[in-house]
């Protein structure tokens, strides 16, 4: 643990000071000053959306930090503290964007006071329902199937009795870790980027199983394999077909159109700040790069998943790997263990003829 105990360590550092070291009109001048308010946002101070996350609006308790700590320690160790500084800041920057934008729109069609523009919105808050929403997701099934509900329920029950701004930003903050969970979860091998010139090229390389749990579980052990450094992968794909010869594919890094919008929406959002419209800055975002993501192919190609499955008889599944040479005996060996079998036919350039599973040549696959 690295990021979790320093980041708790500064908190509480900052809000001693705060508290018993200066007055109290320069206190509330500096929490005014780093609150991600309307007035704040509206005058362009974006730094407030980092550092609004170390002041706290009121003393720290004991059992708040041991609580906070316990729970980004948790987060670290499944993560790493990449992954915890991502969801923690950005989707405390992105949910007080959000609140900014509907606070906007509110004090402008007159439904809400004035005063709300100059009020204080600082904590931690918003960054650990995200990181809590994200854990709840990212844990084994078991665990999800109570904590999800849970999750829900702590941001949803105070919004049924009087509900603030900050309530509104708890419930987006959830949602947030939420779609964070779900990439984690789906697409494990995202934030990969190829090193070529420090490395060996990737080479793709195949196996067979016998349905696609098989194909789940030799995924789950290669990732595995990936995150303790005893392989380097760049790309993972199980794929497998069905009884009708339409292919099934799990990417862990090409980006669909649904994580286009997550992305798009997510940097739409803080970049839309900038000029006052985060709202608008969110539609544009989401459906621009979702278009984008719709044309992308990163990684393993699509052409690569469909050769190979081709190259099987129906129902069974592969996994394709992108992987570092230097790990392949690794991998080798945990997928003869998971009774994966070699396919030589990967490697073929894609316009080679191959011999349909009839034996006849090759057709394109309806």
């Amino acid at each position: 643990m690295r990021i979790a105990p320093l980041y708790v360590l500064i908190i509480v550092v900052i809000n001693v000071v705060l508290n018993h070291a200066v007055s109290a009109e320069t206190r509330t001048q500096v929490v005014l000053a780093n609150s991600t308010n309307v007035d704040n946002l509206q005058h362009h101070r974006i730094w407030t959306l980092v550092t609004s996350a170390f002041v706290l609006d009121e003393r720290a308790g004991v059992g708040a930090m041991v609580s906070l700590l316990l729970l980004l320690s948790v987060a670290e160790v499944l993560w790493g503290w990449r992954r915890l500084l991502v969801v923690f800041f950005l989707s405390n920057a992105v949910a007080s964007c959000l609140v900014y934008g509907l606070l906007l729109v509110g004090v402008r069609g007159n439904w809400l006071g004035g005063a709300v523009t100059m009020a204080s919105d600082v904590g931690t808050s918003y960054g650990s329902h995200a990181v809590g929403g994200a854990l709840a997701l990212t844990l084994p099934l078991r665990a999800r199937r109570f904590l999800v509900p849970l999750a829900v329920l702590v941001v949803v029950v105070p919004l049924l009795d009087g509900a603030t701004f900050t309530d509104t930003g708890h419930l987006l903050a959830v949602l947030l870790g939420f779609a964070a969970g779900w990439q984690m979860r789906r697409r494990p091998l995202a934030g990969c980027r190829l090193r070529r010139t420090l490395r060996c090229p990737g080479r793709t390389v195949a196996y067979s199983f016998d349905d696609v749990t098989q194909a789940r579980a030799a995924l789950l052990t290669v990732l595995r394999l990936h995150e303790h450094r005893q392989a380097r992968l760049d790309d993972a794909v199980a794929a497998c077909s069905d009884q009708a010869d339409r292919i099934h594919v799990r990417e862990t890094r090409d980006m669909s159109a649904i994580d286009g919008a997550l992305a798009g929406g997510t940097w739409g959002v803080l970049l839309g700040t900038f000029v006052g419209i985060p709202l608008i800055g969110l539609v544009i975002g989401a459906v621009g790069i979702a278009t984008v993501a719709r044309r992308r192919d990163a990684g393993l190609n699509d052409t690569t998943v469909e050769r190979t499955m081709r190259a099987l008889p129906t129902g069974r599944a592969a996994l394709l790997l992108l992987a570092d040479p230097a790990g392949e005996p690794a991998l080798t060996r945990a997928l003869a263990r998971a009774g994966g079998t070699p396919v030589p036919e990967v490697a073929r350039e894609p316009g080679a003829a191959r011999p349909d599973r009839d034996g006849s040549p090759g057709g394109e696959r309806t």
